[in-house]
C-alpha cells in the first residue's frame, strides 16, 4: 500500500451506474479517500459538493447513461461540479461510457456530453464496469504524474495506526485537516465564509512579475525579445473592470496583453534605442495560466458557462472584486474629504 494518498472527489449522476462507483471504490481502497455528488433533490447538495471541490486533491467524473436530477436552475449536481471543478482549476480525470447507437440516452445528457467532449484533451472510454480497473490503472497514474500539485496524505507509522485504529470518517477528517494547513503555510487563507468562496486574499498593493514576449522593429528588421514585467494586483483588477461583462480565457489575455503593451514598448526602447515600433505583445502561457488560477482562488472570477451549447468557457468579474475597488476607492478618497472640511 503506498504512504501517500489523496483526496479525490467523484463527480457523477445520482441515479447511475452503482456498479461502476462501487469498482472505482474498490480500485482506489488503498490509493485514496473518495467523496461522492449526492442527489440534487437534497437541499444541500451543490454546497456540499462545492466545499468538497474545494478540499480535493482531484477530480473523477464519470459519464455514464443518465444526466441526473436537475436543480430548480436546470441543470443536474453533475453539470454543477463540473463547472466547479474547471473553475477552480482541479485535475480531471473523465470516464465516459460508450453507447450503441440504438441506445436511449436523453438529450440533456447528449448535450453534456458533447461539451465536456469537445473541451478536454484526454477523455478514457468504457463499456461495462469490467473495464474500470484497467483503465484506472493507465488513468489515475497518469493524471498524477501530470499534476503533482497535490501533498496528499501521508500515512504515519503502522504502530500509530494500530494503536489509533481510526475510522474511514475520522482519516478523510485528518486528510483534510492536513490539506489544510498545508494550503495555509503557502498562501492566506481568507477568514470570510465559504459561501464566500474566497480561498486566498490578494492585497492591491503586492506585486508580482510576469514574461512577455515582443517583436520589435529596427531599421527594418524584426526581433523577437522576451522581458520580464513587475505589475500589481490592482494594475490587473482595473484591467479586469474594462472587461466585457462575460469574457473568454483567450479575452483574459488580451486584456492583459493590452495592459503591459504601453510599458512594454518603453522599456524595449530604453534598452534598444534605434526601436521604432513594439508590436504582439504577449504575456507568457504559464504566467496567464498562474495569474487565472489565483484570480479564481481570490474570488475576482467566476465560472459562468452554464449552457452545454457553449463551447468556451466564460468568465464574469464577481461581485466581491467589485466590492474590493470600491472599497479601495472610498479610502483613497476620505482622507481629502476631511481636509476639505476641516
Amino acid at each position: 500500500m503506498p504512504n501517500r494518498r489523496y483526496h479525490i472527489h467523484v463527480v457523477c449522476a445520482d441515479n447511475d451506474q452503482l456498479l461502476v462507483l462501487d469498482s472505482i471504490a474498490i480500485f482506489f481502497q488503498g490509493r485514496a479517500f473518495l467523496t461522492y455528488d449526492v442527489s440534487s433533490k437534497l437541499p444541500k447538495a451543490s454546497l456540499y459538493g462545492r466545499q468538497c471541490i474545494d478540499a480535493c486533491d482531484y477530480v473523477l467524473m464519470v459519464i455514464s447513461d443518465s444526466y441526473g436530477t436537475a436543480h430548480n436552475t436546470g441543470v443536474s449536481q453533475m453539470h454543477l461540479s463540473y463547472l466547479n471543478a474547471k473553475a477552480k482549476l482541479k485535475p480531471l480525470l473523465i470516464l465516459v461510457k460508450k453507447h450503441h447507437n440504438e441506445a436511449n440516452i436523453s438529450r440533456q445528457l447528449q448535450a453534456f456530453t458533447g461539451m465536456v467532449t469537445s473541451k478536454e484533451g484526454k477523455i478514457y472510454y468504457y463499456e461495462t464496469e469490467i473495464d474500470i480497473e484497467q483503465l484506472l490503472i493507465q488513468a489515475y497514474y497518469k493524471m498524477v504524474g501530470s499534476h503533482q500539485i497535490a501533498a496528499g496524505w501521508i500515512r504515519t507509522t503502522e504502530e500509530l495506526l494500530k494503536s489509533s485504529k481510526p475510522s474511514v470518517s475520522e482519516v478523510l477528517a485528518a486528510t483534510l485537516a492536513h490539506n489544510k494547513i498545508i494550503n495555509q503555510e503557502n498562501t492566506v487563507i481568507s477568514n470570510q465564509s465559504m459561501d464566500d468562496n474566497v480561498s486566498k486574499q490578494i492585497v492591491l498593493t503586492d506585486t508580482f512579475e510576469i514574461q512577455y514576449k515582443a517583436q520589435a522593429y529596427e531599421g527594418g528588421n524584426l526581433t523577437d525579445v522576451t522581458r520580464s514585467m513587475v505589475l500589481t494586483w490592482q494594475d490587473l483588477l482595473l484591467t479586469l473592470i474594462k472587461m466585457p461583462a462575460t469574457f473568454s480565457s483567450y479575452g483574459l489575455q488580451s486584456g492583459i496583453n493590452r495592459l503591459i503593451a504601453i510599458q512594454a514598448e518603453i522599456d524595449i526602447k530604453l534598452e534598444m534605442p534605434n526601436v521604432h515600433a513594439v508590436a504582439r505583445c504577449q504575456i507568457s502561457q504559464d504566467d496567464i495560466n498562474y495569474l487565472q488560477q489565483q484570480l479564481v482562488a481570490a474570488n475576482w472570477i467566476q465560472l459562468t458557462t452554464y449552457d452545454t451549447r457553449v463551447t468556451q468557457d466564460l468568465w464574469k468579474l464577481t461581485f466581491h472584486a467589485k466590492k474590493i475597488l470600491v472599497d479601495k476607492k472610498s479610502a483613497t478618497e476620505s482622507p481629502s474629504t476631511l481636509t476639505s472640511t476641516s
